[in-house]
C-alpha cells in the first residue's frame, strides 16, 4: 500500500498532466500580440465610402461597419442595425438600432450618423449612387430608428447597403459635416473592433484594439456575429516585391502576406514554419473597355480584341498550374445559384482570322489601343505582355503602360486618358453588383438593353425568374464585347503556422484572428 505522500505526488503530476496541452491540441485564442501584414500597396484613401477594391476591403472592414453585413453564405444579415422591418409594398425599410454601439471617439452612434451616413454614400460612393437614385426620403423619427423610403421596390437595398466592397459605413455626423460634399473624410473613425492609430505613407498604416467595442452576441458567421480584436496592434505594410513579402514572413518580420505568386507553393509548403493559403472564393481576370471615348468605343474592334485572345494560355502564363485558375465563361462562380453559361461561345476563341474580319469591318485604322496595367499585381502584367503580341498579330496596334495600382485607379476615372486596363474582379454576392456591369463604373458600359436587363435584375426576387434575365445579361454582355473575361483564378497567400482564427470573407478578416503560444 502506497504511502500518503506517495499518493499526493502522483496527484499532483496527474494534475499537471491534465492541465497540460495534448500535442497538436489548439489553444484558447488569447489576446494581446501584434500582426504585421505584408500588403502589395497602399489603399488611395482610408474612406471606405469612397475608396474600393481588394486592398482598402481588406483593411478597412476591420475599422468600419455598417446597418448590415454578409454571412457567410452572403446573405445579409444585422450589424448596426438590430431589427429590419420591411412594408408590404417593398419600399419603405424601417431600421430599429443596437444600443450600446460608440464610435472611436467615445460617442454612442445614433440614427443622425446613420441618416447622414446614408445620404454621404449616396453622393460620394459608385454603388450609392446607383441605389440612392431610387431613394425617395430618409426620417429619424427618434435617436434608435431611421426609416428609408425608396421610389420603386429594389429587391437588393440592404445586400447594397452591407456589401463587402462598397458599404454604407456609418461614421459621426461632425466627422461628415466638417468636410465639403464629396470631398474625403479627414477623420476616419468608425465603429468597428480595431481603430486606425497612425498612418505613415509607403511605410505602413497601423490599427489598434478598439477598447470601447460593442460587439454583437451571435456567433461569428462571416462577416456577421461576434468579433474579438485579440491583437494590440494591426499593421499593414506596402511591400510590392512578392519574393520579399515571402522573405518577411519567413524570417517572421511578418505573419501574413498577401498576392503570392503561385510557383512559390511547392517551396513554402515545405517550410515546417509556413502555410500556404489558397483562397476558395475565386475573383476573376479581365480587361475592361473604355466604352465612352477612343478607338474601344467601336463594338467591333472590341469585338476583335475579344476573339483574338488565347484565354488559356493567358491565365497559364499568369496565374500557373491549373489548381490555381480554371476556365469558365460564367461571370458568376460555378459555385453560386447564378451560374451560367450564357454566351460561351464567344469566350476563349482564339480565333485569329475572325479578329482580323471585324478589325476590317469596323475601320481600324490603326490607332493605338492603350492599355494600362500594373505592376502591383503580376499576374496582369504578365497577362498583358501575353495579349499584348496576340492583339497585334490580327493587326492591332497596342501601347502598353506599366504603372503602379494608385496611378492606374487615378488614371482610369478619364476617359481621354485611356482605352483599356487590367483588372481583377473580386466576388460578388449577386450580378446587379458586379462592376464591370455598371454604366458609371470606368468602362462605362451603358449598352440600352443590358442595362434594361439590370433594372429587371434590380426589381425580381423570383430566383428562376432572375436566373432567366441573368442568362439573356450575360450573353448580351458577351455578344456588345462590354469588356474581356479571362477566366476565374483563387489567389494564394502565405501566413505563420502560429497565426489562427483567420478567415476569408470573402477577403481576409481580422477579428477573431491570433497568435498562438
Amino acid at each position: 500500500m502506497r504511502s500518503p505522500s506517495v499518493r499526493a505526488s502522483m496527484a499532483a503530476i496527474l494534475a499537471v498532466l491534465l492541465l497540460a496541452p495534448l500535442p497538436g491540441a489548439a489553444q484558447q485564442p488569447r489576446g494581446g500580440g501584434v500582426l504585421r501584414i505584408a500588403h502589395v500597396g497602399e489603399p488611395p484613401s482610408l474612406d471606405t465610402q469612397i475608396t474600393g477594391g481588394a486592398i482598402p476591403t481588406h483593411i478597412l472592414n476591420n475599422v468600419y461597419e455598417g446597418l448590415f453585413a454578409m454571412d457567410s453564405k452572403f446573405q445579409p444579415r444585422p450589424m448596426l442595425a438590430d431589427r429590419l422591418e420591411i412594408s408590404q409594398d417593398r419600399r419603405t425599410y424601417t431600421f430599429t438600432l443596437r444600443r450600446g454601439a460608440r464610435f472611436h471617439h467615445g460617442r454612442e452612434m445614433t440614427s443622425d450618423d446613420v441618416r447622414a451616413s446614408l445620404e454621404r454614400w449616396g453622393r460620394v460612393n459608385v454603388r450609392g449612387r446607383v441605389v440612392f437614385d431610387n431613394v425617395e426620403g430618409i426620417a429619424t423619427p427618434d435617436p434608435q430608428t431611421v426609416v428609408v423610403r425608396l421610389k420603386e421596390p429594389y429587391a437588393l437595398f440592404v445586400s447594397e447597403i452591407g456589401s463587402y466592397h462598397s458599404p454604407a459605413a456609418v461614421y459621426p455626423k461632425e466627422v461628415i459635416d466638417e468636410v465639403a460634399p464629396g470631398a474625403p473624410v479627414r477623420r476616419f473613425i468608425g465603429t468597428g473592433p480595431y481603430r486606425i492609430a497612425e498612418r505613415v505613407p509607403d511605410r505602413y498604416i497601423r490599427l489598434e484594439r478598439f477598447e470601447g467595442y460593442a460587439s454583437r452576441a451571435e456567433p461569428s458567421d462571416g462577416g456577421t456575429g461576434r468579433k474579438n480584436a485579440y491583437f494590440d496592434a494591426i499593421f499593414f505594410i506596402p511591400v510590392p516585391d512578392p519574393a520579399t513579402r515571402v522573405a518577411g514572413v519567413q524570417r517572421n518580420e511578418f505573419q501574413f502576406a498577401q498576392n503570392i505568386p503561385s510557383d512559390e507553393y511547392d517551396r513554402i509548403r515545405a517550410i515546417p514554419d509556413l502555410v500556404p493559403h489558397v483562397a476558395t472564393i475565386p475573383f476573376w481576370a479581365a480587361v475592361i473597355f473604355n466604352n465612352r471615348a477612343g478607338v474601344m468605343t467601336n463594338r467591333k474592334v472590341r469585338q476583335a480584341f475579344q476573339a483574338a485572345v488565347d484565354s488559356e494560355a493567358v491565365m497559364r502564363a499568369a496565374y500557373g498550374p491549373p489548381r490555381f485558375w480554371r476556365l469558365s465563361p460564367g461571370l458568376m462562380p460555378k459555385e453560386h445559384p447564378m451560374y451560367t453559361e450564357a454566351g460561351k461561345e464567344l469566350y476563349n476563341q482564339n480565333n485569329p482570322q475572325r479578329a482580323r474580319q471585324l478589325l476590317q469591318e469596323s475601320g481600324y485604322r490603326g490607332e493605338p489601343v492603350r492599355w494600362m496595367t500594373s505592376t502591383d499585381f503580376p499576374p496582369l502584367a504578365n497577362a498583358a505582355q501575353v495579349i499584348k503580341p496576340m492583339l497585334e498579330r490580327v493587326g492591332l496596334t497596342v501601347d502598353l503602360q506599366v504603372m503602379d495600382w494608385a496611378a492606374l485607379v487615378g488614371r482610369r476615372v478619364r476617359p481621354e486618358l485611356w482605352d483599356a486596363f487590367s483588372v481583377q474582379i473580386p466576388f460578388f454576392p449577386d450580378p446587379v453588383l458586379m462592376t464591370p456591369l455598371q454604366g458609371n463604373f470606368p468602362g462605362w458600359w451603358t449598352d440600352r438593353d443590358g442595362q434594361a436587363m439590370i433594372e429587371l435584375l434590380k426589381r425580381h426576387t423570383n430566383p428562376s425568374v432572375r436566373r432567366e434575365i441573368w442568362s439573356r445579361l450575360q450573353k448580351r454582355w458577351y455578344e456588345d464585347a462590354g469588356s474581356l473575361r479571362l477566366g476565374d483564378f483563387f489567389e494564394m497567400a502565405v501566413y505563420r503556422r502560429e497565426l489562427k482564427g483567420f478567415f476569408e470573407a470573402p477577403t481576409n478578416t481580422w477579428w477573431n484572428a491570433y497568435l498562438e503560444r
